[in-house]
């Protein structure tokens, strides 16, 4: 991801703040809209839901795409059914993906029942919309079309299939990188605060602005920007080395008492992770293209972004023979000796792999000119971890 290009969207954003706040207001209207009214125990669903959506406007229909005229219509028919799609997408304590999923699954075979040979509309994009008006904090308005316009521009490392669910996670991370950039916006932020009536949902941590911001920067803005059209890794020099070889430095227990804002750290740690995997997979692309291997380079899977986390590994590359490598990633703007954690997932993935397993330590990196160095270790981390910091206790009850 280009940070430059970002900010010259971002600037070009502000100066067509005025147009673009006219037109794209009522998706602030449409989440207050939401949660004043939104009740799962009311008596007639159909008419809360009916309610709940009325401001929604073309996040939901628009030209040839109507999810809401069939979602309220399957709603009149079946309120039970549909009342428990939406009991189930909503309970966050399961996975995203497969709520997603169930829900479009299920939806489907409903109107297929009510309505036979109708199209029910509920694609990635509508269940979206659903998410973020009961969750505007947590999830962003997404469009197929948009993410992948966007991602070119930005020169995004992932370029979205029409329909794969894989997009949602990327989109995800996606925004939540490009809602740093504008949250470092003072100028921005206050002509959003100014705009914000009691008519309107505000949006604290800045999710629908975010949209907003992407969305305009497809449809409303007319900037011509130059894009490099990939990675530069000329000037890179790389190290790889065999787990067995690394030294480590002791590291001692430190008892005194210490005062630290462990969520600004691990939020600013998530993104600087984040922006590292992108920089790998770039660097990954870079030598599978050298190597004359397109088609892998197409292949390459930012497993941790498009499948979640917990595999033990962030991506699916290949080595020049063609063969699957499992790449974990540990990024730093520090220097080689900065100390990195390793979870238990990737010490096992790393003892299955082994010869396929590699951890890319991403250091001294530069977010703003996309430019890090980099030691490839390959083989067990059991070798290189030498100071467990954690541990999982489960108490049994029958004690």
């Amino acid at each position: 991801m280009n940070i430059k290009i970002v900010n010259e969207f971002i600037k070009g954003y502000k100066e067509e703040f005025g147009p673009i706040h006219d037109q794209e207001i009522y998706k602030w209207k449409a989440v207050k809209c939401f949660q004043d009214n939104w009740d799962l125990r009311h008596d007639d669903f159909h008419k809360i839901l009916s309610t709940s959506l009325s401001l929604t406007q073309n996040l939901l229909d628009s030209g040839n795409y109507f999810p809401k005229i069939m979602l309220l219509k399957n709603a009149q028919e079946s309120p039970k059914e549909i009342k428990k799609l939406f009991t189930n997408l909503y309970n966050e304590e399961d996975d995203l993906i497969t709520r997603i999923e169930s829900f479009r699954e299920d939806f489907k075979k409903i109107n297929t029942q009510n309505f036979p040979g109708k199209i029910d509309y509920q694609d990635h994009r509508a269940v979206l919309v659903y998410l973020v008006l009961k969750y505007p904090e947590r999830y962003f308005f997404y469009k197929y079309k948009m993410f992948k316009e966007f991602s070119v521009k930005i020169n995004y490392t992932y370029h979205p299939i029409r329909g794969r669910i894989e997009n949602i996670g990327q989109f995800q991370n996606l925004c939540y990188l490009l809602r740093y950039e504008i949250s470092k916006d003072q100028d921005l932020l206050k002509l959003h605060k100014n705009r914000i009536t009691d008519e309107c949902y505000y949006d604290e941590k800045l999710n629908i602005l975010t949209q907003d911001f992407i969305f305009a920067s497809v449809n409303h803005l007319k900037l011509k920007i130059s894009s490099e059209k990939k990675q530069e890794l000329s000037w890179l020099k790389v190290k790889i080395v065999k787990s067995k070889d690394v030294r480590t430095k002791e590291i001692s227990v430190n008892l005194s008492p210490r005062m630290t804002s462990y969520a600004q750290n691990e939020s600013e740690n998530k993104r600087i992770g984040d922006l590292g995997e992108l920089w790998v997979i770039g660097y990954e692309k870079n030598k599978l293209i050298n190597l004359g291997k397109h088609n892998l380079a197409r292949k390459i899977e930012h497993t941790s972004k498009e499948k979640g986390d917990g595999t033990g590994y962030d991506i699916i590359s290949f080595d020049k023979s063609g063969k699957k490598i499992f790449i974990e990633v540990k990024t730093t703007k520090g220097n080689i000796s900065s100390p990195f954690y390793v979870t238990r997932n990737e010490l096992k993935k790393s003892e299955i792999e082994e010869e396929n397993y590699f951890l890319y330590r991403v250091y001294n990196f530069n977010t703003q000119n996309n430019k890090a160095n980099l030691l490839i270790i390959n083989g067990v981390l059991s070798d290189v971890c030498s100071c467990p910091t954690q541990y999982i206790v489960k108490l049994d009850e029958s004690r």
